[in-house]
Formats: structure tokens, C-alpha cells, sequence
């Protein structure tokens, strides 16, 4: 098993993930419009992400696809706050035409994420795979 890539990871190397399957682990974030991944540890998150005149946040949109298969809202409302591991294929801004004067958009509410992720899974982080090693 591959070890799971980071929120931050991700945004360093947006077009290297553009369309790609990835494990990404993250802290789960609600809004009213949806769900996204931030880093972790919350002290190494990054602050906004810049393109051009474009800002993003540093996070990656949870972006459920148009098939039968729907998010458990119930259980990602019990996992706010709580670290998670999410499989799933990646879009990032270099996938998307700039549309003239108005920019390159985003994912999400208002295009305000430079990455999202449809997820095929979504695991709670197991206790013991939250320990950090012995040094």
C-alpha cells in the first residue's frame, strides 16, 4: 500500500495529479454547499494559493460525480473535524480554459478551490494509523 499524499502535496503539483486517481488524507470541512479536505498538521497548512490575479483556498473541493452512487451525509457530518483518507480522481485548475477577462475559475462554491476530488472512497483515519512513530 502506497503511502496517502498530502493536501499539500497535491497543490504543489497540480497539473502532475490532473485526472489521476490519488489517496489523499486530510481534515474533513463542512460548508452548506458541500465538503472539502484541508492539510494536515493544521501548522503546516498553507495560506491562500495565488494564479495570476486568482486566489484559491488551500484546500481541495469534494466533488460527488452525476452517477447513482451520493455521499453519506450523515457519517461525514460525525467526521467534521476528523482526519479522513479519500480515494478518488483529481481535477486542478490546469485543466480549465481561461474564459477571457474572468480567469481560469475553480472548483466549488464560486470557484474558490484550485483542485477537487470525486471521491469512490471515504475512510475515518483508524487510531492506530493516527499514532505518530517512536523516534
Amino acid at each position: 500500500m502506497t503511502a496517502p499524499c498530502s493536501i499539500n502535496d497535491l497543490l504543489s503539483g497540480l497539473s502532475e495529479f490532473n485526472g489521476k486517481p490519488v489517496e489523499l488524507e486530510g481534515v474533513l470541512a463542512a460548508h452548506s454547499e458541500g465538503y472539502e479536505l484541508l492539510h494536515y498538521p493544521k501548522a503546516n497548512r498553507r495560506g491562500k494559493l495565488a494564479d495570476g490575479e486568482e486566489s484559491y483556498e488551500p484546500a481541495v473541493w469534494l466533488s460527488p460525480g452525476n452517477g447513482s452512487l451520493r455521499l453519506n451525509t450523515t457519517s461525514l457530518q460525525r467526521w467534521v473535524g476528523k482526519r479522513v483518507r479519500v480515494h478518488g480522481v483529481v481535477q486542478s485548475i490546469t485543466s480549465l480554459a481561461s474564459v477571457g477577462s474572468l480567469g481560469r475559475g475553480g472548483f466549488g462554491p464560486w470557484g474558490f478551490w484550485p483542485a477537487s476530488i470525486e471521491p469512490y472512497s471515504i475512510q475515518r483515519v483508524a487510531a492506530d494509523e493516527r499514532r505518530e512513530p517512536d523516534v
